[in-house]
């Protein structure tokens, strides 16, 4: 089985995913620039295989997360959550409409952020085997890798 950690978003940057092979226990990170080339990703993975993905929904949780900014700047971060929110529900129903195995998570539920030597520990302790040299290492990737370890299915 494939676990793939997904933290949808629409941003200069892209998003990043995380893909972790149960059998190997090697994990790929990938990078997409535009968020219908992650659309497309899904569209074309090799139906042979099983899979099982793991989304964080920000639509999940309705706030603007930081407070305190003068109305042109919380008006940003709250136009930034929508689409965020509007990524994740997306990438939802696209995934449902492929008949892929999948559960939400919120926010919330996903926790405080990770830095890179945390997740550096994790992946040692856990004997987990990736390719991308840690100075390449992005929060994307980061918080993709938190989702796939923190809820992967119990039985893995």
């Amino acid at each position: 089985m494939k676990v793939i950690g997904v933290d949808p978003a629409i941003r200069e940057n892209g998003q990043a995913i995380c893909i972790l092979d149960t059998m190997t226990k090697k994990l790929e990170f990938m990078k997409f620039k535009q968020f219908v080339d992650f659309l497309n990703y899904i569209m074309n993975i090799d139906t042979n295989q099983d899979y099982y993905f793991i989304i964080e929904d920000s639509s999940m949780q309705n706030i603007t997360f930081i407070k305190g900014y003068n109305n042109n700047v919380q008006s940003s971060i709250s136009r930034r959550v929508g689409m965020n929110q509007a990524a994740s529900t997306i990438t939802k129903q696209w995934i449902e409409v492929n008949n892929y195995k999948h559960i939400c998570v919120s926010p919330l539920q996903k926790g405080a952020k990770w830095n890179k030597q945390y997740m550096l520990a994790v992946l040692k302790g856990e004997n987990y085997i990736t390719d991308i040299p840690a100075i390449k290492i992005t929060q994307d990737m980061i918080d993709a890798f938190t989702l796939v370890f923190k809820f992967k299915p119990k039985s893995i």
